[in-house]
């Protein structure tokens, strides 16, 4: 029986996932219908990827009993209500990351999602990727990891009218980009919270986002995470993690790498391919993983994924969170 979606959302992303997920097998999963805050939008987006049914607002699909699960893919501000919305009807829910503007809200959601008993992950789609768990192979041959460092910076996202530089969209790099660095060491460091959180960066913006961030993070056992984002730049979007036994790169774009390479070796992990649409972000062909990860959960009778689990989630809001206080960021 197929995966029965709801999408919520008629932007980039959301045809970005959908585009990805009809590149898995036909009849593993099936589009119920869409809603979004412009139904004009939401009804030029059922047109193009052939969704029957067009909600008249958001409430409409979360009384829907047809649709199992809900994706999530509008900004960051609006994340915690309509996950609340979704969950409270009894949906299992993938949203996109960040999944809340601080740690209240993330753990406000995760809490229902376990009150109510239904699957719930925060699109880290990063997690989902087969590159993803051979970079934990590969680190564990190599013996103890105790350094690593990375950097995502891409240029102009700076100017004011993009999303990234206004807090009204969710802007500033320590939640959009952040949460990809923390993810990686998270997982790096197999899920263990630093003993202590060091961040600096330029003064915030006339929004008072962050423009530019430099956070250094200190695990027990003298393991080191270190990750610098820019709005402004473009930097290598490498991640480099020395271990006691030689080196792992994780080639750029390292949050949906294409290839990594172990002490020299290159190898690559290809993508699926033959979709009928052109993809908004790079390697979104990647988003198919995630969405694989999602009904894999389901038929298991998960409660969350195992790849994505929301205790990494909650670590990522409090360390985001840390950040902020540092920073004197506030949404």
């Amino acid at each position: 029986m197929a995966t029965r979606w709801g999408i919520v959302g008629a932007g980039k992303i959301s045809h970005d996932f959908l585009t990805a997920m009809a590149l898995l097998p036909e009849g593993e999963h099936r589009v119920v219908g869409v809603a979004a805050r412009d139904p004009i939008r939401a009804g030029e987006f059922a047109t193009s990827h052939k969704i029957n049914k067009v909600y008249k607002n958001y409430q409409e699909l979360a009384a829907d009993e047809e649709v199992e699960v809900a994706y999530i893919g509008v900004v960051a501000p609006a994340h915690k209500d309509l996950v609340l919305m979704m969950l409270g009807a009894g949906k299992g829910v993938l949203c996109e990351k960040p999944l809340g503007l601080d740690l209240q809200e993330v753990s406000q959601m995760v809490q229902l999602a376990k009150e109510k008993n239904v699957f719930f992950m925060e699109a880290v789609w990063s997690r989902t990727f087969p590159i993803y768990d051979a970079i934990q192979q590969k680190v564990s041959s190599l013996g103890k990891a105790q350094n690593l460092v990375l950097t995502f910076g891409q240029a102009n996202n700076h100017l004011p009218e993009e999303r990234l530089a206004k807090k009204t969209t969710g802007g500033g790099t320590v939640l959009d980009w952040g949460v990809y660095c923390i993810q990686l060491a998270l997982h790096i460091y197999n899920g263990d919270y630093p003993e202590r959180v060091v961040a600096s960066g330029l003064e915030l913006n006339e929004n008072g986002v962050d423009v530019a961030l430099s956070v250094a993070l200190y695990f027990s056992g003298a393991r080191t995470a270190t990750f610098v984002t820019d709005l402004r730049v473009d930097l290598p979007c490498e991640a480099h993690i020395a271990t006691t036994g030689g080196q792992v790169k994780i080639h750029a774009p390292f949050w949906c790498p294409p290839s990594l390479t172990v002490n020299g070796v290159e190898e690559d992990f290809p993508f699926l391919t033959g979709e009928k649409h052109k993809f908004f972000f790079t390697n979104s062909q990647g988003l198919a993983f995630e969405a694989a990860e999602v009904r894999n959960c389901l038929k298991r009778g998960l409660k969350e994924s195992p790849k994505m689990p929301l205790d990494h989630t909650l670590k990522i809001a409090k360390i985001q969170e840390e950040i902020k206080s540092q920073m004197g960021i506030k949404y």
